[in-house]
């Protein structure tokens, strides 16, 4: 009997349902690099389409082939954890003394808020069922964020528009504006991700372009100035550095380095405001006349945030509280830019004990995961990965990891990574 002839795309078998669930995956990380970092568009709600598109994709394509019951017995203490935290974020949404239960732009968060976490639960069950292509999901962040930057900058040089290089340009009609830092989550992933397909290469070509990647995202990241995500970065490499201790060839450490130096040395030539690169950003610390003034005033913004939480440390205000407290002192501002203040606003102290215990579960696994990495090549994956959740963990004390819904896909993306390199349970059936 004749058999059917192969569908293949980029590798995949999509008459397989793990091959196309996986090209899915990738098809959305690519998209949403593109959509955040291009023109913005990433506000939450647009990340939050992606996430569904891969949670409905692993329901029709992968969720039937799952024997839950194990699953849900190994997995108990998370489980209870994760229905408290629900519980408990739903009732502070729904008793908001603010009526966000009434408001839109409250509700999106609410929903947002839980996708992120059934986005990070897909990936982790998918991953139990086949492995995550943990290298082939690297190489999309950093050629999706190095093609944003290529359009950034000629866009930057060409635009025929006469106030492109204007202070004005840089918060409102740049490429990747709203406000264009917002792009620095972006990049500070695609950078770790680079690093990471450097040391894990086997071949000098990959190595070569996996550098240029580097450079290139590496060179946007400074360029954009955000001290926050520049700082963050150089926390997840050094903590993932120390955990992991990866061996590296001559030659790739010369070009790691080189790649970086470069960066900065394009960056600063590229610098066209007070407030962008490197060096502008080291003026303005040195230069700040006290700890609020160096924090960007988010010390004031922070106990601004705790004041209001009066009579309401509980339960909180509910989702996106912050954004609707009244006579708050950063009127301009979204968010309290720091993780911790957000979820005591939202959440209250329940809500935020309950996910900072999921969350140091998550880390302590992590850890745990380190250990069982074999092999140079693997190696150098899970420390891009581990490096991405310890940058932007690192990031939200000082920003808004958690309120953009791009840190919150990155995060969940790569946390799901570093559990692909775990034992799998006997979870799947052979595809017929």
């Amino acid at each position: 009997m004749a058999t059917l002839p192969s569908l293949k795309a980029f590798g995949f078998d999509l008459k397989r349902s793990a091959d196309l669930l996986q090209l899915t995956l990738l098809l959305l990380v690519f998209s949403v690099a593109l959509l955040t970092g291009t023109w913005d568009l990433g506000n939450s709600r647009i990340v939050m389409y992606h996430q569904l598109v891969f949670i409905a994709a692993f329901a029709l394509l992968q969720a039937w082939r799952v024997a839950w019951l194990p699953l849900i017995r190994d997995n108990r203490w998370i489980l209870v954890l994760t229905l408290a935290w629900v519980v408990s974020v739903s009732v502070s949404f729904y008793t908001s003394p603010l009526n966000l239960q009434f408001l839109t732009v409250a509700q999106f968060r609410y929903a947002e808020t839980l996708v992120h976490i059934f986005f990070f639960l897909s990936l982790y069950v998918s991953n139990q069922l086949s492995p995550l292509p943990i290298k082939k999901i690297l190489i999309a962040i950093v050629f999706s964020n190095a093609l944003v930057v290529v359009h950034a900058f000629l866009t930057w040089h060409f635009s025929p528009e006469l106030n492109i290089h204007t202070h004005r340009m840089w918060f409102s009609n740049f490429p990747m504006a709203g406000h264009a830092r917002h792009a620095g989550y972006n990049m500070l992933v695609a950078v770790l991700a680079a690093i990471g397909l450097v040391i894990s290469s086997r071949q000098r070509r990959g190595a070569l372009l996996a550098t240029i990647g580097l450079m290139v995202v590496g060179s946007c990241l400074v360029w954009l100035g955000g001290r926050g995500s520049m700082l963050s970065a150089i926390i997840g490499v050094f903590v993932a550095g120390l955990v992991f201790r990866p061996k590296m060839a001559p030659f790739k450490k010369a070009a790691i380095a080189g790649a970086i130096v470069l960066s900065v040395f394009f960056a600063e030539q590229s610098s066209q405001f007070g407030f962008n690169g490197l060096g502008n950003s080291v003026a303005r610390s040195v230069a700040a006349e006290d700890l609020n003034r160096l924090s960007s005033s988010r010390l004031a913004i922070w106990q601004d945030s705790l004041e209001k939480l009066d009579g309401h440390w509980l339960k909180g205000l509910g989702s996106q509280a912050y954004l609707l407290l009244p006579d708050k002192v950063a009127r301009k501002t979204s968010m309290p830019h720091n993780v911790f203040v957000q979820f005591l606003l939202e959440w209250g102290v329940i809500g935020t004990l309950l996910f900072s215990a999921l969350f140091a579960t998550l880390l302590y696994s992590i850890a745990c995961v380190s250990a069982q990495s074999q092999g140079q090549s693997e190696l150098g994956l899970v420390f891009s990965a581990s490096a991405i959740v310890v940058a932007l963990s690192a990031h939200g004390l000082t920003d808004g990891t958690f309120y953009h819904g791009k840190a919150s896909f990155y995060l969940a993306l790569a946390a799901a990574l570093c559990f692909a390199f775990t034992g799998r349970q006997n979870l799947a059936v052979t595809d017929k």
